[in-house]
């Protein structure tokens, strides 16, 4: 099998994804390479289908012919499949060789995408952002109600009900999320970074650069930050200076990878080699390696599930190989927040 290092990388994004950013990010602070394919930001996505990807979420990561879901599981792949190297320098706490590092990485990044910063970002900003954009409405709609957009357009039971980015929903909730944006910044001004350090993990106060640790914790506060009232920075001056500080970082660091058509980027993954062994284990009480199972994301998003034949399910990841247009891949998904099922007939045996 060949060395990931010398696998093609297509990244399927769009550029106002935060998640995508912070993708980009952590792949351009690496030196990692890799190329793109833009995505539409609604509904529907059909580079993804020449992979027979049917997840909606974005990004969606391809290193070769494995896929690879949520940005959870792909940064934790691109840890271990691309460790600390020269050509690709390690920010992350293992790569230093600090446990007690990668664990505050582990918990930040936890906080901020299962715990409420994110989603109270989304209400932080005003109605009026999204307001006019019906499609996009729409959109965002079937995805938390777990419904098919495609199938409303003539009004079914998700077109009635309010989008979350409506501007009934967003006025009435964004009280409560500024609220929750300003703790955090209060617990990095007050904490991480009381002693005016640059970095979160640089104890001296000059590191060379941004660790994991300022990437999770910095993501959603970028994102939303032109969208906070003014006094949440300006009595947070040593987080607002870490926010410059990391502008500038990635800024320097930036190295975007060239804009691939769907079809050229399909057949540019497909044409390689895997990026990692076909799994042995399958540990998963009724399930069996070789049969038929569909997978999905069990918060929202989850109308679009994933078919194919088992190849590993274990207490990290499930991976099914899925059949598109132009050939098959491996899918992974994280074994947190994904549950997958028997795909055989009417069985549906839920794990």
């Amino acid at each position: 099998m060949a060395s990931p290092q010398n696998i093609p990388i297509v990244l399927y994004h769009y550029d106002l994804s935060p998640y995508a950013k912070r993708l980009r990010w952590y792949l351009n602070l690496r030196k990692i390479p890799y190329s793109q394919c833009i995505q539409p930001r609604i509904m529907p996505r059909p580079d993804l289908s020449l992979l027979g990807v049917s997840y909606r979420r974005i990004p969606v990561l391809a290193i070769g012919k494995d896929v690879y879901l949520d940005t959870r599981l792909i940064i934790q792949k691109l840890e271990t499949l691309f460790p600390p190297s020269a050509a690709h320098p390690g920010i992350s706490g293992v790569a230093a060789g600090r446990p007690e590092h990668s664990a505050l990485e582990d918990l930040i990044s936890q906080r901020t995408i299962e715990g409420d910063l994110f989603g109270s970002g989304v209400q932080c900003f005003p109605a009026s952002r999204f307001a006019s954009d019906a499609a996009l409405l729409r959109d965002r709609t079937a995805l938390f109600t777990n419904a098919d957009p495609t199938k409303d357009d003539d009004g079914g039971e998700s077109a009635a009900t309010p989008s979350p980015l409506s501007a009934e929903v967003m006025d009435k909730k964004r009280p409560a999320a500024v609220a929750v944006v300003r703790r955090w910044v209060r617990w990095l001004e007050e904490g991480l970074l009381a002693d005016g350090r640059d970095w979160i993990l640089d104890s001296n106060g000059h590191g060379a650069g941004p660790s994991l640790a300022d990437l999770e914790a910095i993501w959603v506060l970028m994102w939303v930050s032109a969208a906070l009232p003014s006094d949440i920075l300006e009595s947070a001056p040593k987080v607002a200076a870490w926010l410059e500080r990391f502008k500038g970082a990635v800024k320097a660091a930036a190295e975007d990878g060239p804009a691939l058509k769907g079809e050229e980027a399909a057949k540019l993954l497909l044409a390689s080699s895997f990026a990692e062994p076909e799994g042995e284990e399958v540990r998963q009480a009724g399930l069996v390696k070789g049969r038929p199972v569909k997978m999905w994301p069990t918060d929202y998003g989850s109308a679009h599930k994933d078919a194919g034949r088992l190849v590993a399910a274990d207490d990290k990841e499930f991976v099914i190989e899925s059949k598109g247009q132009l050939g098959s891949v491996r899918i992974h998904a994280p074994r947190y927040g994904f549950t997958i099922s028997a795909d055989e007939g009417n069985v549906a045996s839920q794990l």
